[in-house]
């Protein structure tokens, strides 16, 4: 699909509940296409629906743990992103699995640049209540040898580092 094709995917999707549905099952249970095409239409509603999309949260956090598809992955992350992480001692088992996977994911070479980038990002917003996560993830960070990095990524890591100081 052409950007023009999802922006107003999306618009339709955010003013129709059924068709912002519509994209959630397709992100769940369609074939990769409809998935990716899913994603990115939902990547593309308004802050304002972000609501909608914390009604999904454990699916795509599913999808983005279990996905080999890296651009499945990604958008599934980037969806995940808008989010806000407040953990607490009630928060559902699947954030804990997220962090471990983000943990793990961002410092893996192989890793696509963005999913690394956004693995960082999410690991510090589930983390950033706990000082014990936080003095994990920087250590984690600090590993990384930043002339490896991409800009993104070590981008992504400066501000992360900045900010657990």
């Amino acid at each position: 699909m052409h950007i023009d094709d999802i922006k107003a995917l999306s618009q339709q999707a955010h003013m129709e509940a059924q068709v912002r549905e519509r994209l959630f099952a397709d992100l769940q249970c369609g074939g990769r296409k409809e998935a990716v095409c899913a994603a990115w239409a939902l990547a593309h509603l308004p802050k304002s629906d972000n609501v909608h999309i914390a009604a999904h949260q454990e699916g795509i956090v599913r999808l983005a743990l279990t996905t080999t598809d890296s651009s499945l992955r990604r958008l599934s992350l980037a969806l995940l992103e808008r989010l806000d992480w407040a953990v607490n001692d009630e928060s559902p088992d699947y954030c804990l699995r997220l962090l471990d996977f983000c943990l793990e994911h961002m410092i893996l070479p192989d890793e696509p640049h963005g999913v690394r980038s956004l693995c960082m990002k999410l690991a510090y917003s589930i983390a950033r209540p706990y000082p014990e996560l936080l003095g994990e993830l920087r250590r984690d960070l600090l590993h990384l040898d930043s002339t490896t990095l991409s800009p993104g990524v070590r981008c992504t890591r400066k501000h992360i580092l900045d900010k657990t100081k």
